[in-house]
Formats: structure tokens, sequence, C-alpha cells
């Protein structure tokens, strides 16, 4: 990341900052991946506490990105690492935090971080239509695959992509 942002492995401390980071850019998120509902938000705490503990288990790698006083500013999720046919990368970055390059560092950071813990390839799909996520995933060495099934409560068109993280990362943008 650079001296002002850091990825961190998400934490029951960050369930404020993280909370008020969906809230604040939910509808942003929704017009271009799809909205979460409220169930997402009236189960939050119990939600949160789960990806934690996948994260202590080893299954999954959930992290967020935060600036220097703490506020969330994006999400990177890698889930089921520990089954290779399963592993599928996400990430979400702030609408106002959008075109520093932190999706992209984020990303290879947290692909780095996959690799040391053996992960070998990563699944993502990105809406057809949301040409930012598309370029970060290129950037980072993603292979477009074909169309993807879209996420749970989403009616956009989305595209798959794979990285096998034995062929290397690239560097993030600077």
């Amino acid at each position: 990341m650079n001296t002002t942002t850091r990825l961190e492995l998400l934490a029951i401390e960050h369930a404020r900052p993280l909370e008020r980071f969906e809230r604040g850019n939910r509808a942003f998120f929704a017009a271009r991946i799809g909205d979460r509902g409220e169930e997402f938000f009236e189960h939050f705490d119990d939600r949160l506490a789960s990806r934690v503990l996948e994260n202590q288990e080893g299954t999954s790698l959930y992290f967020v990105i935060v600036d220097a006083q703490g506020e969330v500013l994006g999400r990177i999720n890698i889930s089921d690492i520990h089954r290779p046919d399963r592993t599928e990368l996400g990430f979400r970055v702030a609408e106002y935090a959008q075109g520093r390059g932190l999706a992209t560092a984020g990303v290879i950071n947290a692909l780095e971080i996959a690799a040391a813990r053996g992960v070998r390839s990563v699944r993502a799909r990105a809406s057809i239509a949301n040409l930012a996520s598309r370029r970060v995933l290129e950037r980072c060495g993603f292979a477009q695959t074909g169309p993807a099934e879209a996420p749970s409560g989403s009616s956009h068109s989305f595209i798959g992509y794979t990285k096998h993280l034995d062929e290397g990362l690239s560097q993030p943008m600077r």
C-alpha cells in the first residue's frame, strides 16, 4: 500500500468503520454489483464474526484497506482458500477513494499473502459494465475466462477471470 493506507486482516475491531463503509457506499456498490439487501445489515455483526473466524481458521482471507485514522477505504476478500476449486477474489473500494490505485495495490498484496499460504489459483468475476474493476483484475495479471454467474441479488452480467499465482504477481502501479 503506502504510508497513509494499509491492508489489514479483518478483525472485530473493524466493525463500526466497516459498517460505515458499507452503508456509506451502498448505492455506489449496488449500481455496479448489486445490493446486498437489508438482511446484510441486520446481521452485520454476526457476519463479521463469521468472517473473522474464517481468517483465524485459515479457510479464507478477508482484508480491509484502512487509512491513517483507521477508516475503511476498501475490502479485499479471498474466500475458500482451503478449497482450490472454489477460491475466489472479491474487492470493493469506497466511491470517494476511487482512482488512487488502492484496489490494485490491495489485490496484489492480498494475493501475495494467499500465495505464501499455498494458494495456487484464484478466480474472480466483475460486472461487464464495471470497467474499473476489470482493469484492476487485468493489471493484477488475471485472464478472462468468459461469462460468469452473477452474485446473488445482482441483475448485472458478469465476466469471469482466473489467476495462477505460481506465474508471479504484477507490481502495483504507483
